[in-house]
This record gives C-alpha cells, sequence and structure tokens, in this order.
C-alpha cells in the first residue's frame, strides 16, 4: 500500500486551519452575547435612574408644591419625558397620595435589539 504525502505530514499540518475556521464560528455568537449584556445593563442603569428621579419628583411636589420645579426633577435626566401626576396638592387634599408617572421613548445604543426602548417609572408620596 503507497501512502500519499498528504497522509506522511504530522498531525498538525493538517489541523493548521481548524483553530481559525472554529474562532469564525464562534465569535459572532460571543460578540452578540456580549452586545446584549451591554444593551442590557445601559437600560438597566437609565431604568434606576428614571425610577429615582420619578419618586424624587414626587416626594419635591408633595413637599414644595411646586409642579414645575417636581418635573425638573425628571427633565434633567430626560428632556422628551412625558411626566403626569394623579392629583393636585392642595390643602383640601392633605394627607392624599399623588402618584407621579414618567415615559420616555429612548433609542438604544447597538440597534441589535430594536430601535428603541421604552421607560415607564412611577413614584408615589403623600401629599403634605
Amino acid at each position: 500500500m503507497h501512502l500519499t504525502t498528504w497522509t506522511r505530514r504530522p498531525r498538525r499540518w493538517r489541523e493548521r486551519g481548524v483553530a481559525a475556521v472554529e474562532f469564525a464560528l464562534v465569535v459572532p455568537i460571543l460578540m452578540s452575547i456580549i452586545i446584549g449584556i451591554v444593551e442590557f445593563g445601559m437600560a438597566w442603569t437609565y431604568r434606576t435612574q428614571l425610577n429615582n428621579a420619578t419618586m424624587v419628583a414626587a416626594r419635591s411636589y408633595t413637599m414644595d408644591r411646586d409642579w414645575n420645579l417636581a418635573k425638573a426633577n425628571i427633565t434633567g435626566l430626560a428632556p422628551s419625558a412625558t411626566v403626569t401626576k394623579s392629583i393636585d396638592c392642595t390643602a383640601s387634599t392633605a394627607g392624599s397620595a399623588v402618584t407621579v408617572t414618567t415615559t420616555v421613548v429612548r433609542p438604544t445604543y447597538t440597534k441589535l435589539f430594536g430601535t428603541s426602548f421604552t421607560y415607564k417609572a412611577k413614584g408615589m408620596a403623600q401629599c403634605n
């Protein structure tokens, strides 16, 4: 039986391009996972900041009864936010709970999971 030149070569020469092919197959999956983690982390951080700003706005409104000042707590973070309140804090509504609701549509960073996310936050406080 005659052995060809190809079979006489050491094994490492025959498998020379295998690592490159495996790398090319795995990289897109790994990059998608990494980009997804980054996108999710940025969205979670923004959502947390929006929740905090909305709670601060609700508390500010109940204490100062100045709606524009309360909204400024949110519009500093999200200028395009839609901010609403459930009731007006007046002397007659003292002791009642006011709910401040914020809605923001914000573009994603990578566009891998859509072009934008919609964030909603609620803050509640008792009128003084």
